[in-house]
């Protein structure tokens, strides 16, 4: 359905996905972007925006199957207070920003919004998202980053320049990985030469772990201001912690008609990202003598052999390789052993026997470092020869491999998270 609609200096509709929209005439705002006569942009369908005409425009919106257009009641939009606020943050030199909230808050959009308003003064924008399990700029289960070389509407329509691999997609028991991604990722925008940089995070906001991470980052990162985003009680709870801050904390309310995503729109998601950055692949057989191996228990460990035939009868499945540490050894299974069995070699060798069935190896996400010890981009375990001593892995990247980084995260061939996360996958 196509609809044509005359917008009066200020006056707001509301466009929920999937819609194309193209101004005709006129200057329209949405999320703090200014789109003249002949721009157009397109509403996701996990998406919504309201527009707004700057002065008497005309727009033309196309709405797809499940979009729909709407006129807001009163109060319902934020557009004018987020503008306000976030305009006040810049014109004050707030450049290193922090967004808080909950999910589905509107602290992607916030995000988005901070980066126009700063692109319209001129200045050159960098974007670090610290959602690893709702990532927009890079794929899941990574911090990343990049510049915003245009305005936007979302940060799924930047591409990841810079990613950090944490391996999983909670952030619980991750804290000091992401705040050691979120600051280098800060360094390297700075170094790219960013004016203003925004960190969008996580919507763990439950519990003290959860905000003190949160604070770390705003810390290290040396932010100006921190933005809470749809929850007062949250930010009543820690505007105290941020006063020191050269621009304090800033509440900003949700707008009271949201398009709040469920567990299945989330999942859906995490797949397109993950396919967006794993295509195409190209299958590469890595020597596993030349590269530095982190996130693995059994790489981790030594190396040990005349075991196996031992464990094999113990154990009463295949078992492909054997490492230790002083109180465990890592057993590389083809088959998942018996739990009885698992504590019969247990008390017969002496040490804790921790089984890492191949099987369940397949297709987990890993990370690969290339020569300039960055990370490149990311992969799908696909084989480990322990006779050869190397590792197949699919990949997009083509370049020299130094290292790779194993997480817990496994997908299928449709590239959709399978099984439960793992301590380790190999």
């Amino acid at each position: 359905m196509i609809s044509r609609v005359q917008l009066e200096p200020g006056q707001v509709i509301r466009v929920i996905g999937p819609a194309h929209v193209r101004v005709i005439s006129g200057q329209v705002l949405v999320l703090g972007a200014v789109f003249d006569a002949g721009k157009e942009f397109f509403v996701h369908r996990y998406r919504s925006y309201a527009i707004k005409g700057l002065v008497e425009s005309l727009v033309e919106i196309r709405l797809e199957s499940g979009g729909s257009l709407e006129n807001p009641l009163p109060g319902e939009e934020m557009i004018d207070k987020w503008v306000s606020a976030i305009d006040s943050l810049i014109q004050r030199e707030c450049r290193r920003i922090v967004v808080i909230g909950p999910s589905d808050s509107g602290k992607t959009s916030i995000a988005a919004l901070i980066a126009n308003r700063s692109l319209l003064r001129g200045y050159r924008v960098g974007v670090i998202d610290a959602d690893v399990g709702q990532a927009d700029i890079g794929p899941p289960s990574t911090v990343s980053a990049a510049m915003v070389p245009r305005q936007i509407l979302w940060l799924r329509e930047l591409r990841a320049q810079y990613i950090r691999f944490i391996g999983s997609i909670t952030p619980q028991r991750n804290e000091r990985k992401i705040v050691a991604a979120v600051v280098e990722l800060a360094n390297s925008l700075m170094q790219a030469g960013a004016d203003v940089i925004v960190v969008d995070t996580d919507g763990w906001v439950q519990g003290i772990n959860s905000i003190e991470y949160k604070a770390e980052i705003t810390r290290f990162i040396k932010a100006h201001s921190v933005v809470v985003v749809g929850d007062q009680q949250l930010y009543q709870s820690i505007k105290n912690m941020f006063q020191g801050l050269p621009c304090g904390a800033v509440f900003l309310e949700s707008p009271k008609v949201r398009r709040e995503r469920s567990r299945e729109d989330r999942r859906v998601l995490r797949k397109e990202a993950y396919k967006r950055y794993l295509t195409p692949l190209f299958e590469r057989v890595i020597s596993l003598d030349k590269v530095s191996l982190y996130g693995s228990c059994f790489f981790s460990a030594r190396r040990v052999r005349g075991y196996e035939s031992e464990l094999q009868k113990l154990l009463r499945v295949n078992v492909l390789a054997v490492s230790e540490t002083i109180d465990t050894y890592y057993v590389v299974t083809s088959g998942q052993p018996l739990p009885q069995h698992v504590a019969t070699a247990t008390e017969k060798l002496g040490k804790q026997v921790y089984i890492l069935d191949v099987n369940l190896a397949k297709n987990a996400v890993l990370s690969i470092i290339g020569s300039d010890y960055e990370e490149k981009a990311i992969g799908l375990l696909k084989e480990i020869d322990f006779d050869k001593n190397t590792v197949t892995i699919a990949t997009p990247y083509t370049g020299e491999v130094r290292g790779i980084i194993f997480g817990s995260i496994r997908l299928s061939d449709e590239f959709e998270e399978v099984g439960k996360p793992l301590r380790c996958v190999i």
